[in-house]
Formats: C-alpha cells, structure tokens, sequence
C-alpha cells in the first residue's frame, strides 16, 4: 500500500467516527491517525508500506498516548504494551499500540468484566450516556 492512500484511509475512518458522533469511536479513531501519522512522518505519499511493519519510538508512542516516555516502558516492562529492544529503547508495532487504545477506550464496565479496572486517564473520560 502506497503511504498516501495509507493516510487518506485512516482520516477516512476518523471521519466516519465524527459523522457517527460516539465519543468512543471518535477517542480510537483518533489515536489510531495520530499513530499512524506520526509512523508515516517523513515518507513521501508514493513509498510503499506495510501497516502491520510500521514501528514507533517509545517518545512517539508517549507523544500519541498523552504519556510520559517512562509511563509507556512501564507499559511494555509490565506486558500491557509489546515492543521490540532496539538500540537502547523500544520499538512498538502501530498495530500493538492499537490494541492498547482499544482496551483503553473500553468501559468501565466492560473492563471489570474482563478482570480488569479502569485507570485514572479512563475514570475521567466520561461515557457516552452518562451525565457529566
């Protein structure tokens, strides 16, 4: 896949997520673009890519996520992030940080269910329904 037409299908996706007006649909689609525009940061719209071999530095994951550079290799250190050693510092696959934003966009609900509890950045994101 050319990485123009990678860019033009990820914003696609996040207009989709705006037209259907569901926070959580928005958050993911969002993060997603941001990961994937930040691993496609330099290369001209023609090269050709692979989404599934495109990586990310720890700075830039922190950069997506909103976290600090130490926060994201406590992520990978505790298992809930998977990375590559390269270089001193990690490597992270867009398509594992992904999985991340999406159990981290669940609901609180959702997330007790699977035996897990929400963290402080996702009690503080209010869910759709529920008032503010």
């Amino acid at each position: 896949m050319k990485a123009g037409a990678l860019r033009d299908r990820v914003n696609a996706d996040l207009a989709a997520a705006m037209r259907a007006r569901d926070p959580v649909a928005i958050a993911r689609a969002a993060d997603r673009a941001k990961a994937v525009g930040v691993s496609l940061a330099g290369l001209a719209d023609d090269a050709s890519v692979r989404k599934s071999e495109l990586w990310l530095t720890t700075r830039s994951v922190a950069a997506v996520l909103g976290y600090h550079p130490e926060h994201v290799r406590r992520l990978i250190r505790t298992g809930r992030l998977r990375a590559e050693r390269a270089s001193g510092d990690y490597r992270v696959k867009v398509d594992d940080l992904s999985a991340l934003v999406d159990e981290r966009r669940r609901s609180p609900r959702a997330q007790r269910a699977a035996g897990r509890t929400a963290t402080r950045d996702e009690r503080a994101m209010p869910q759709q329904g529920t008032p503010k």
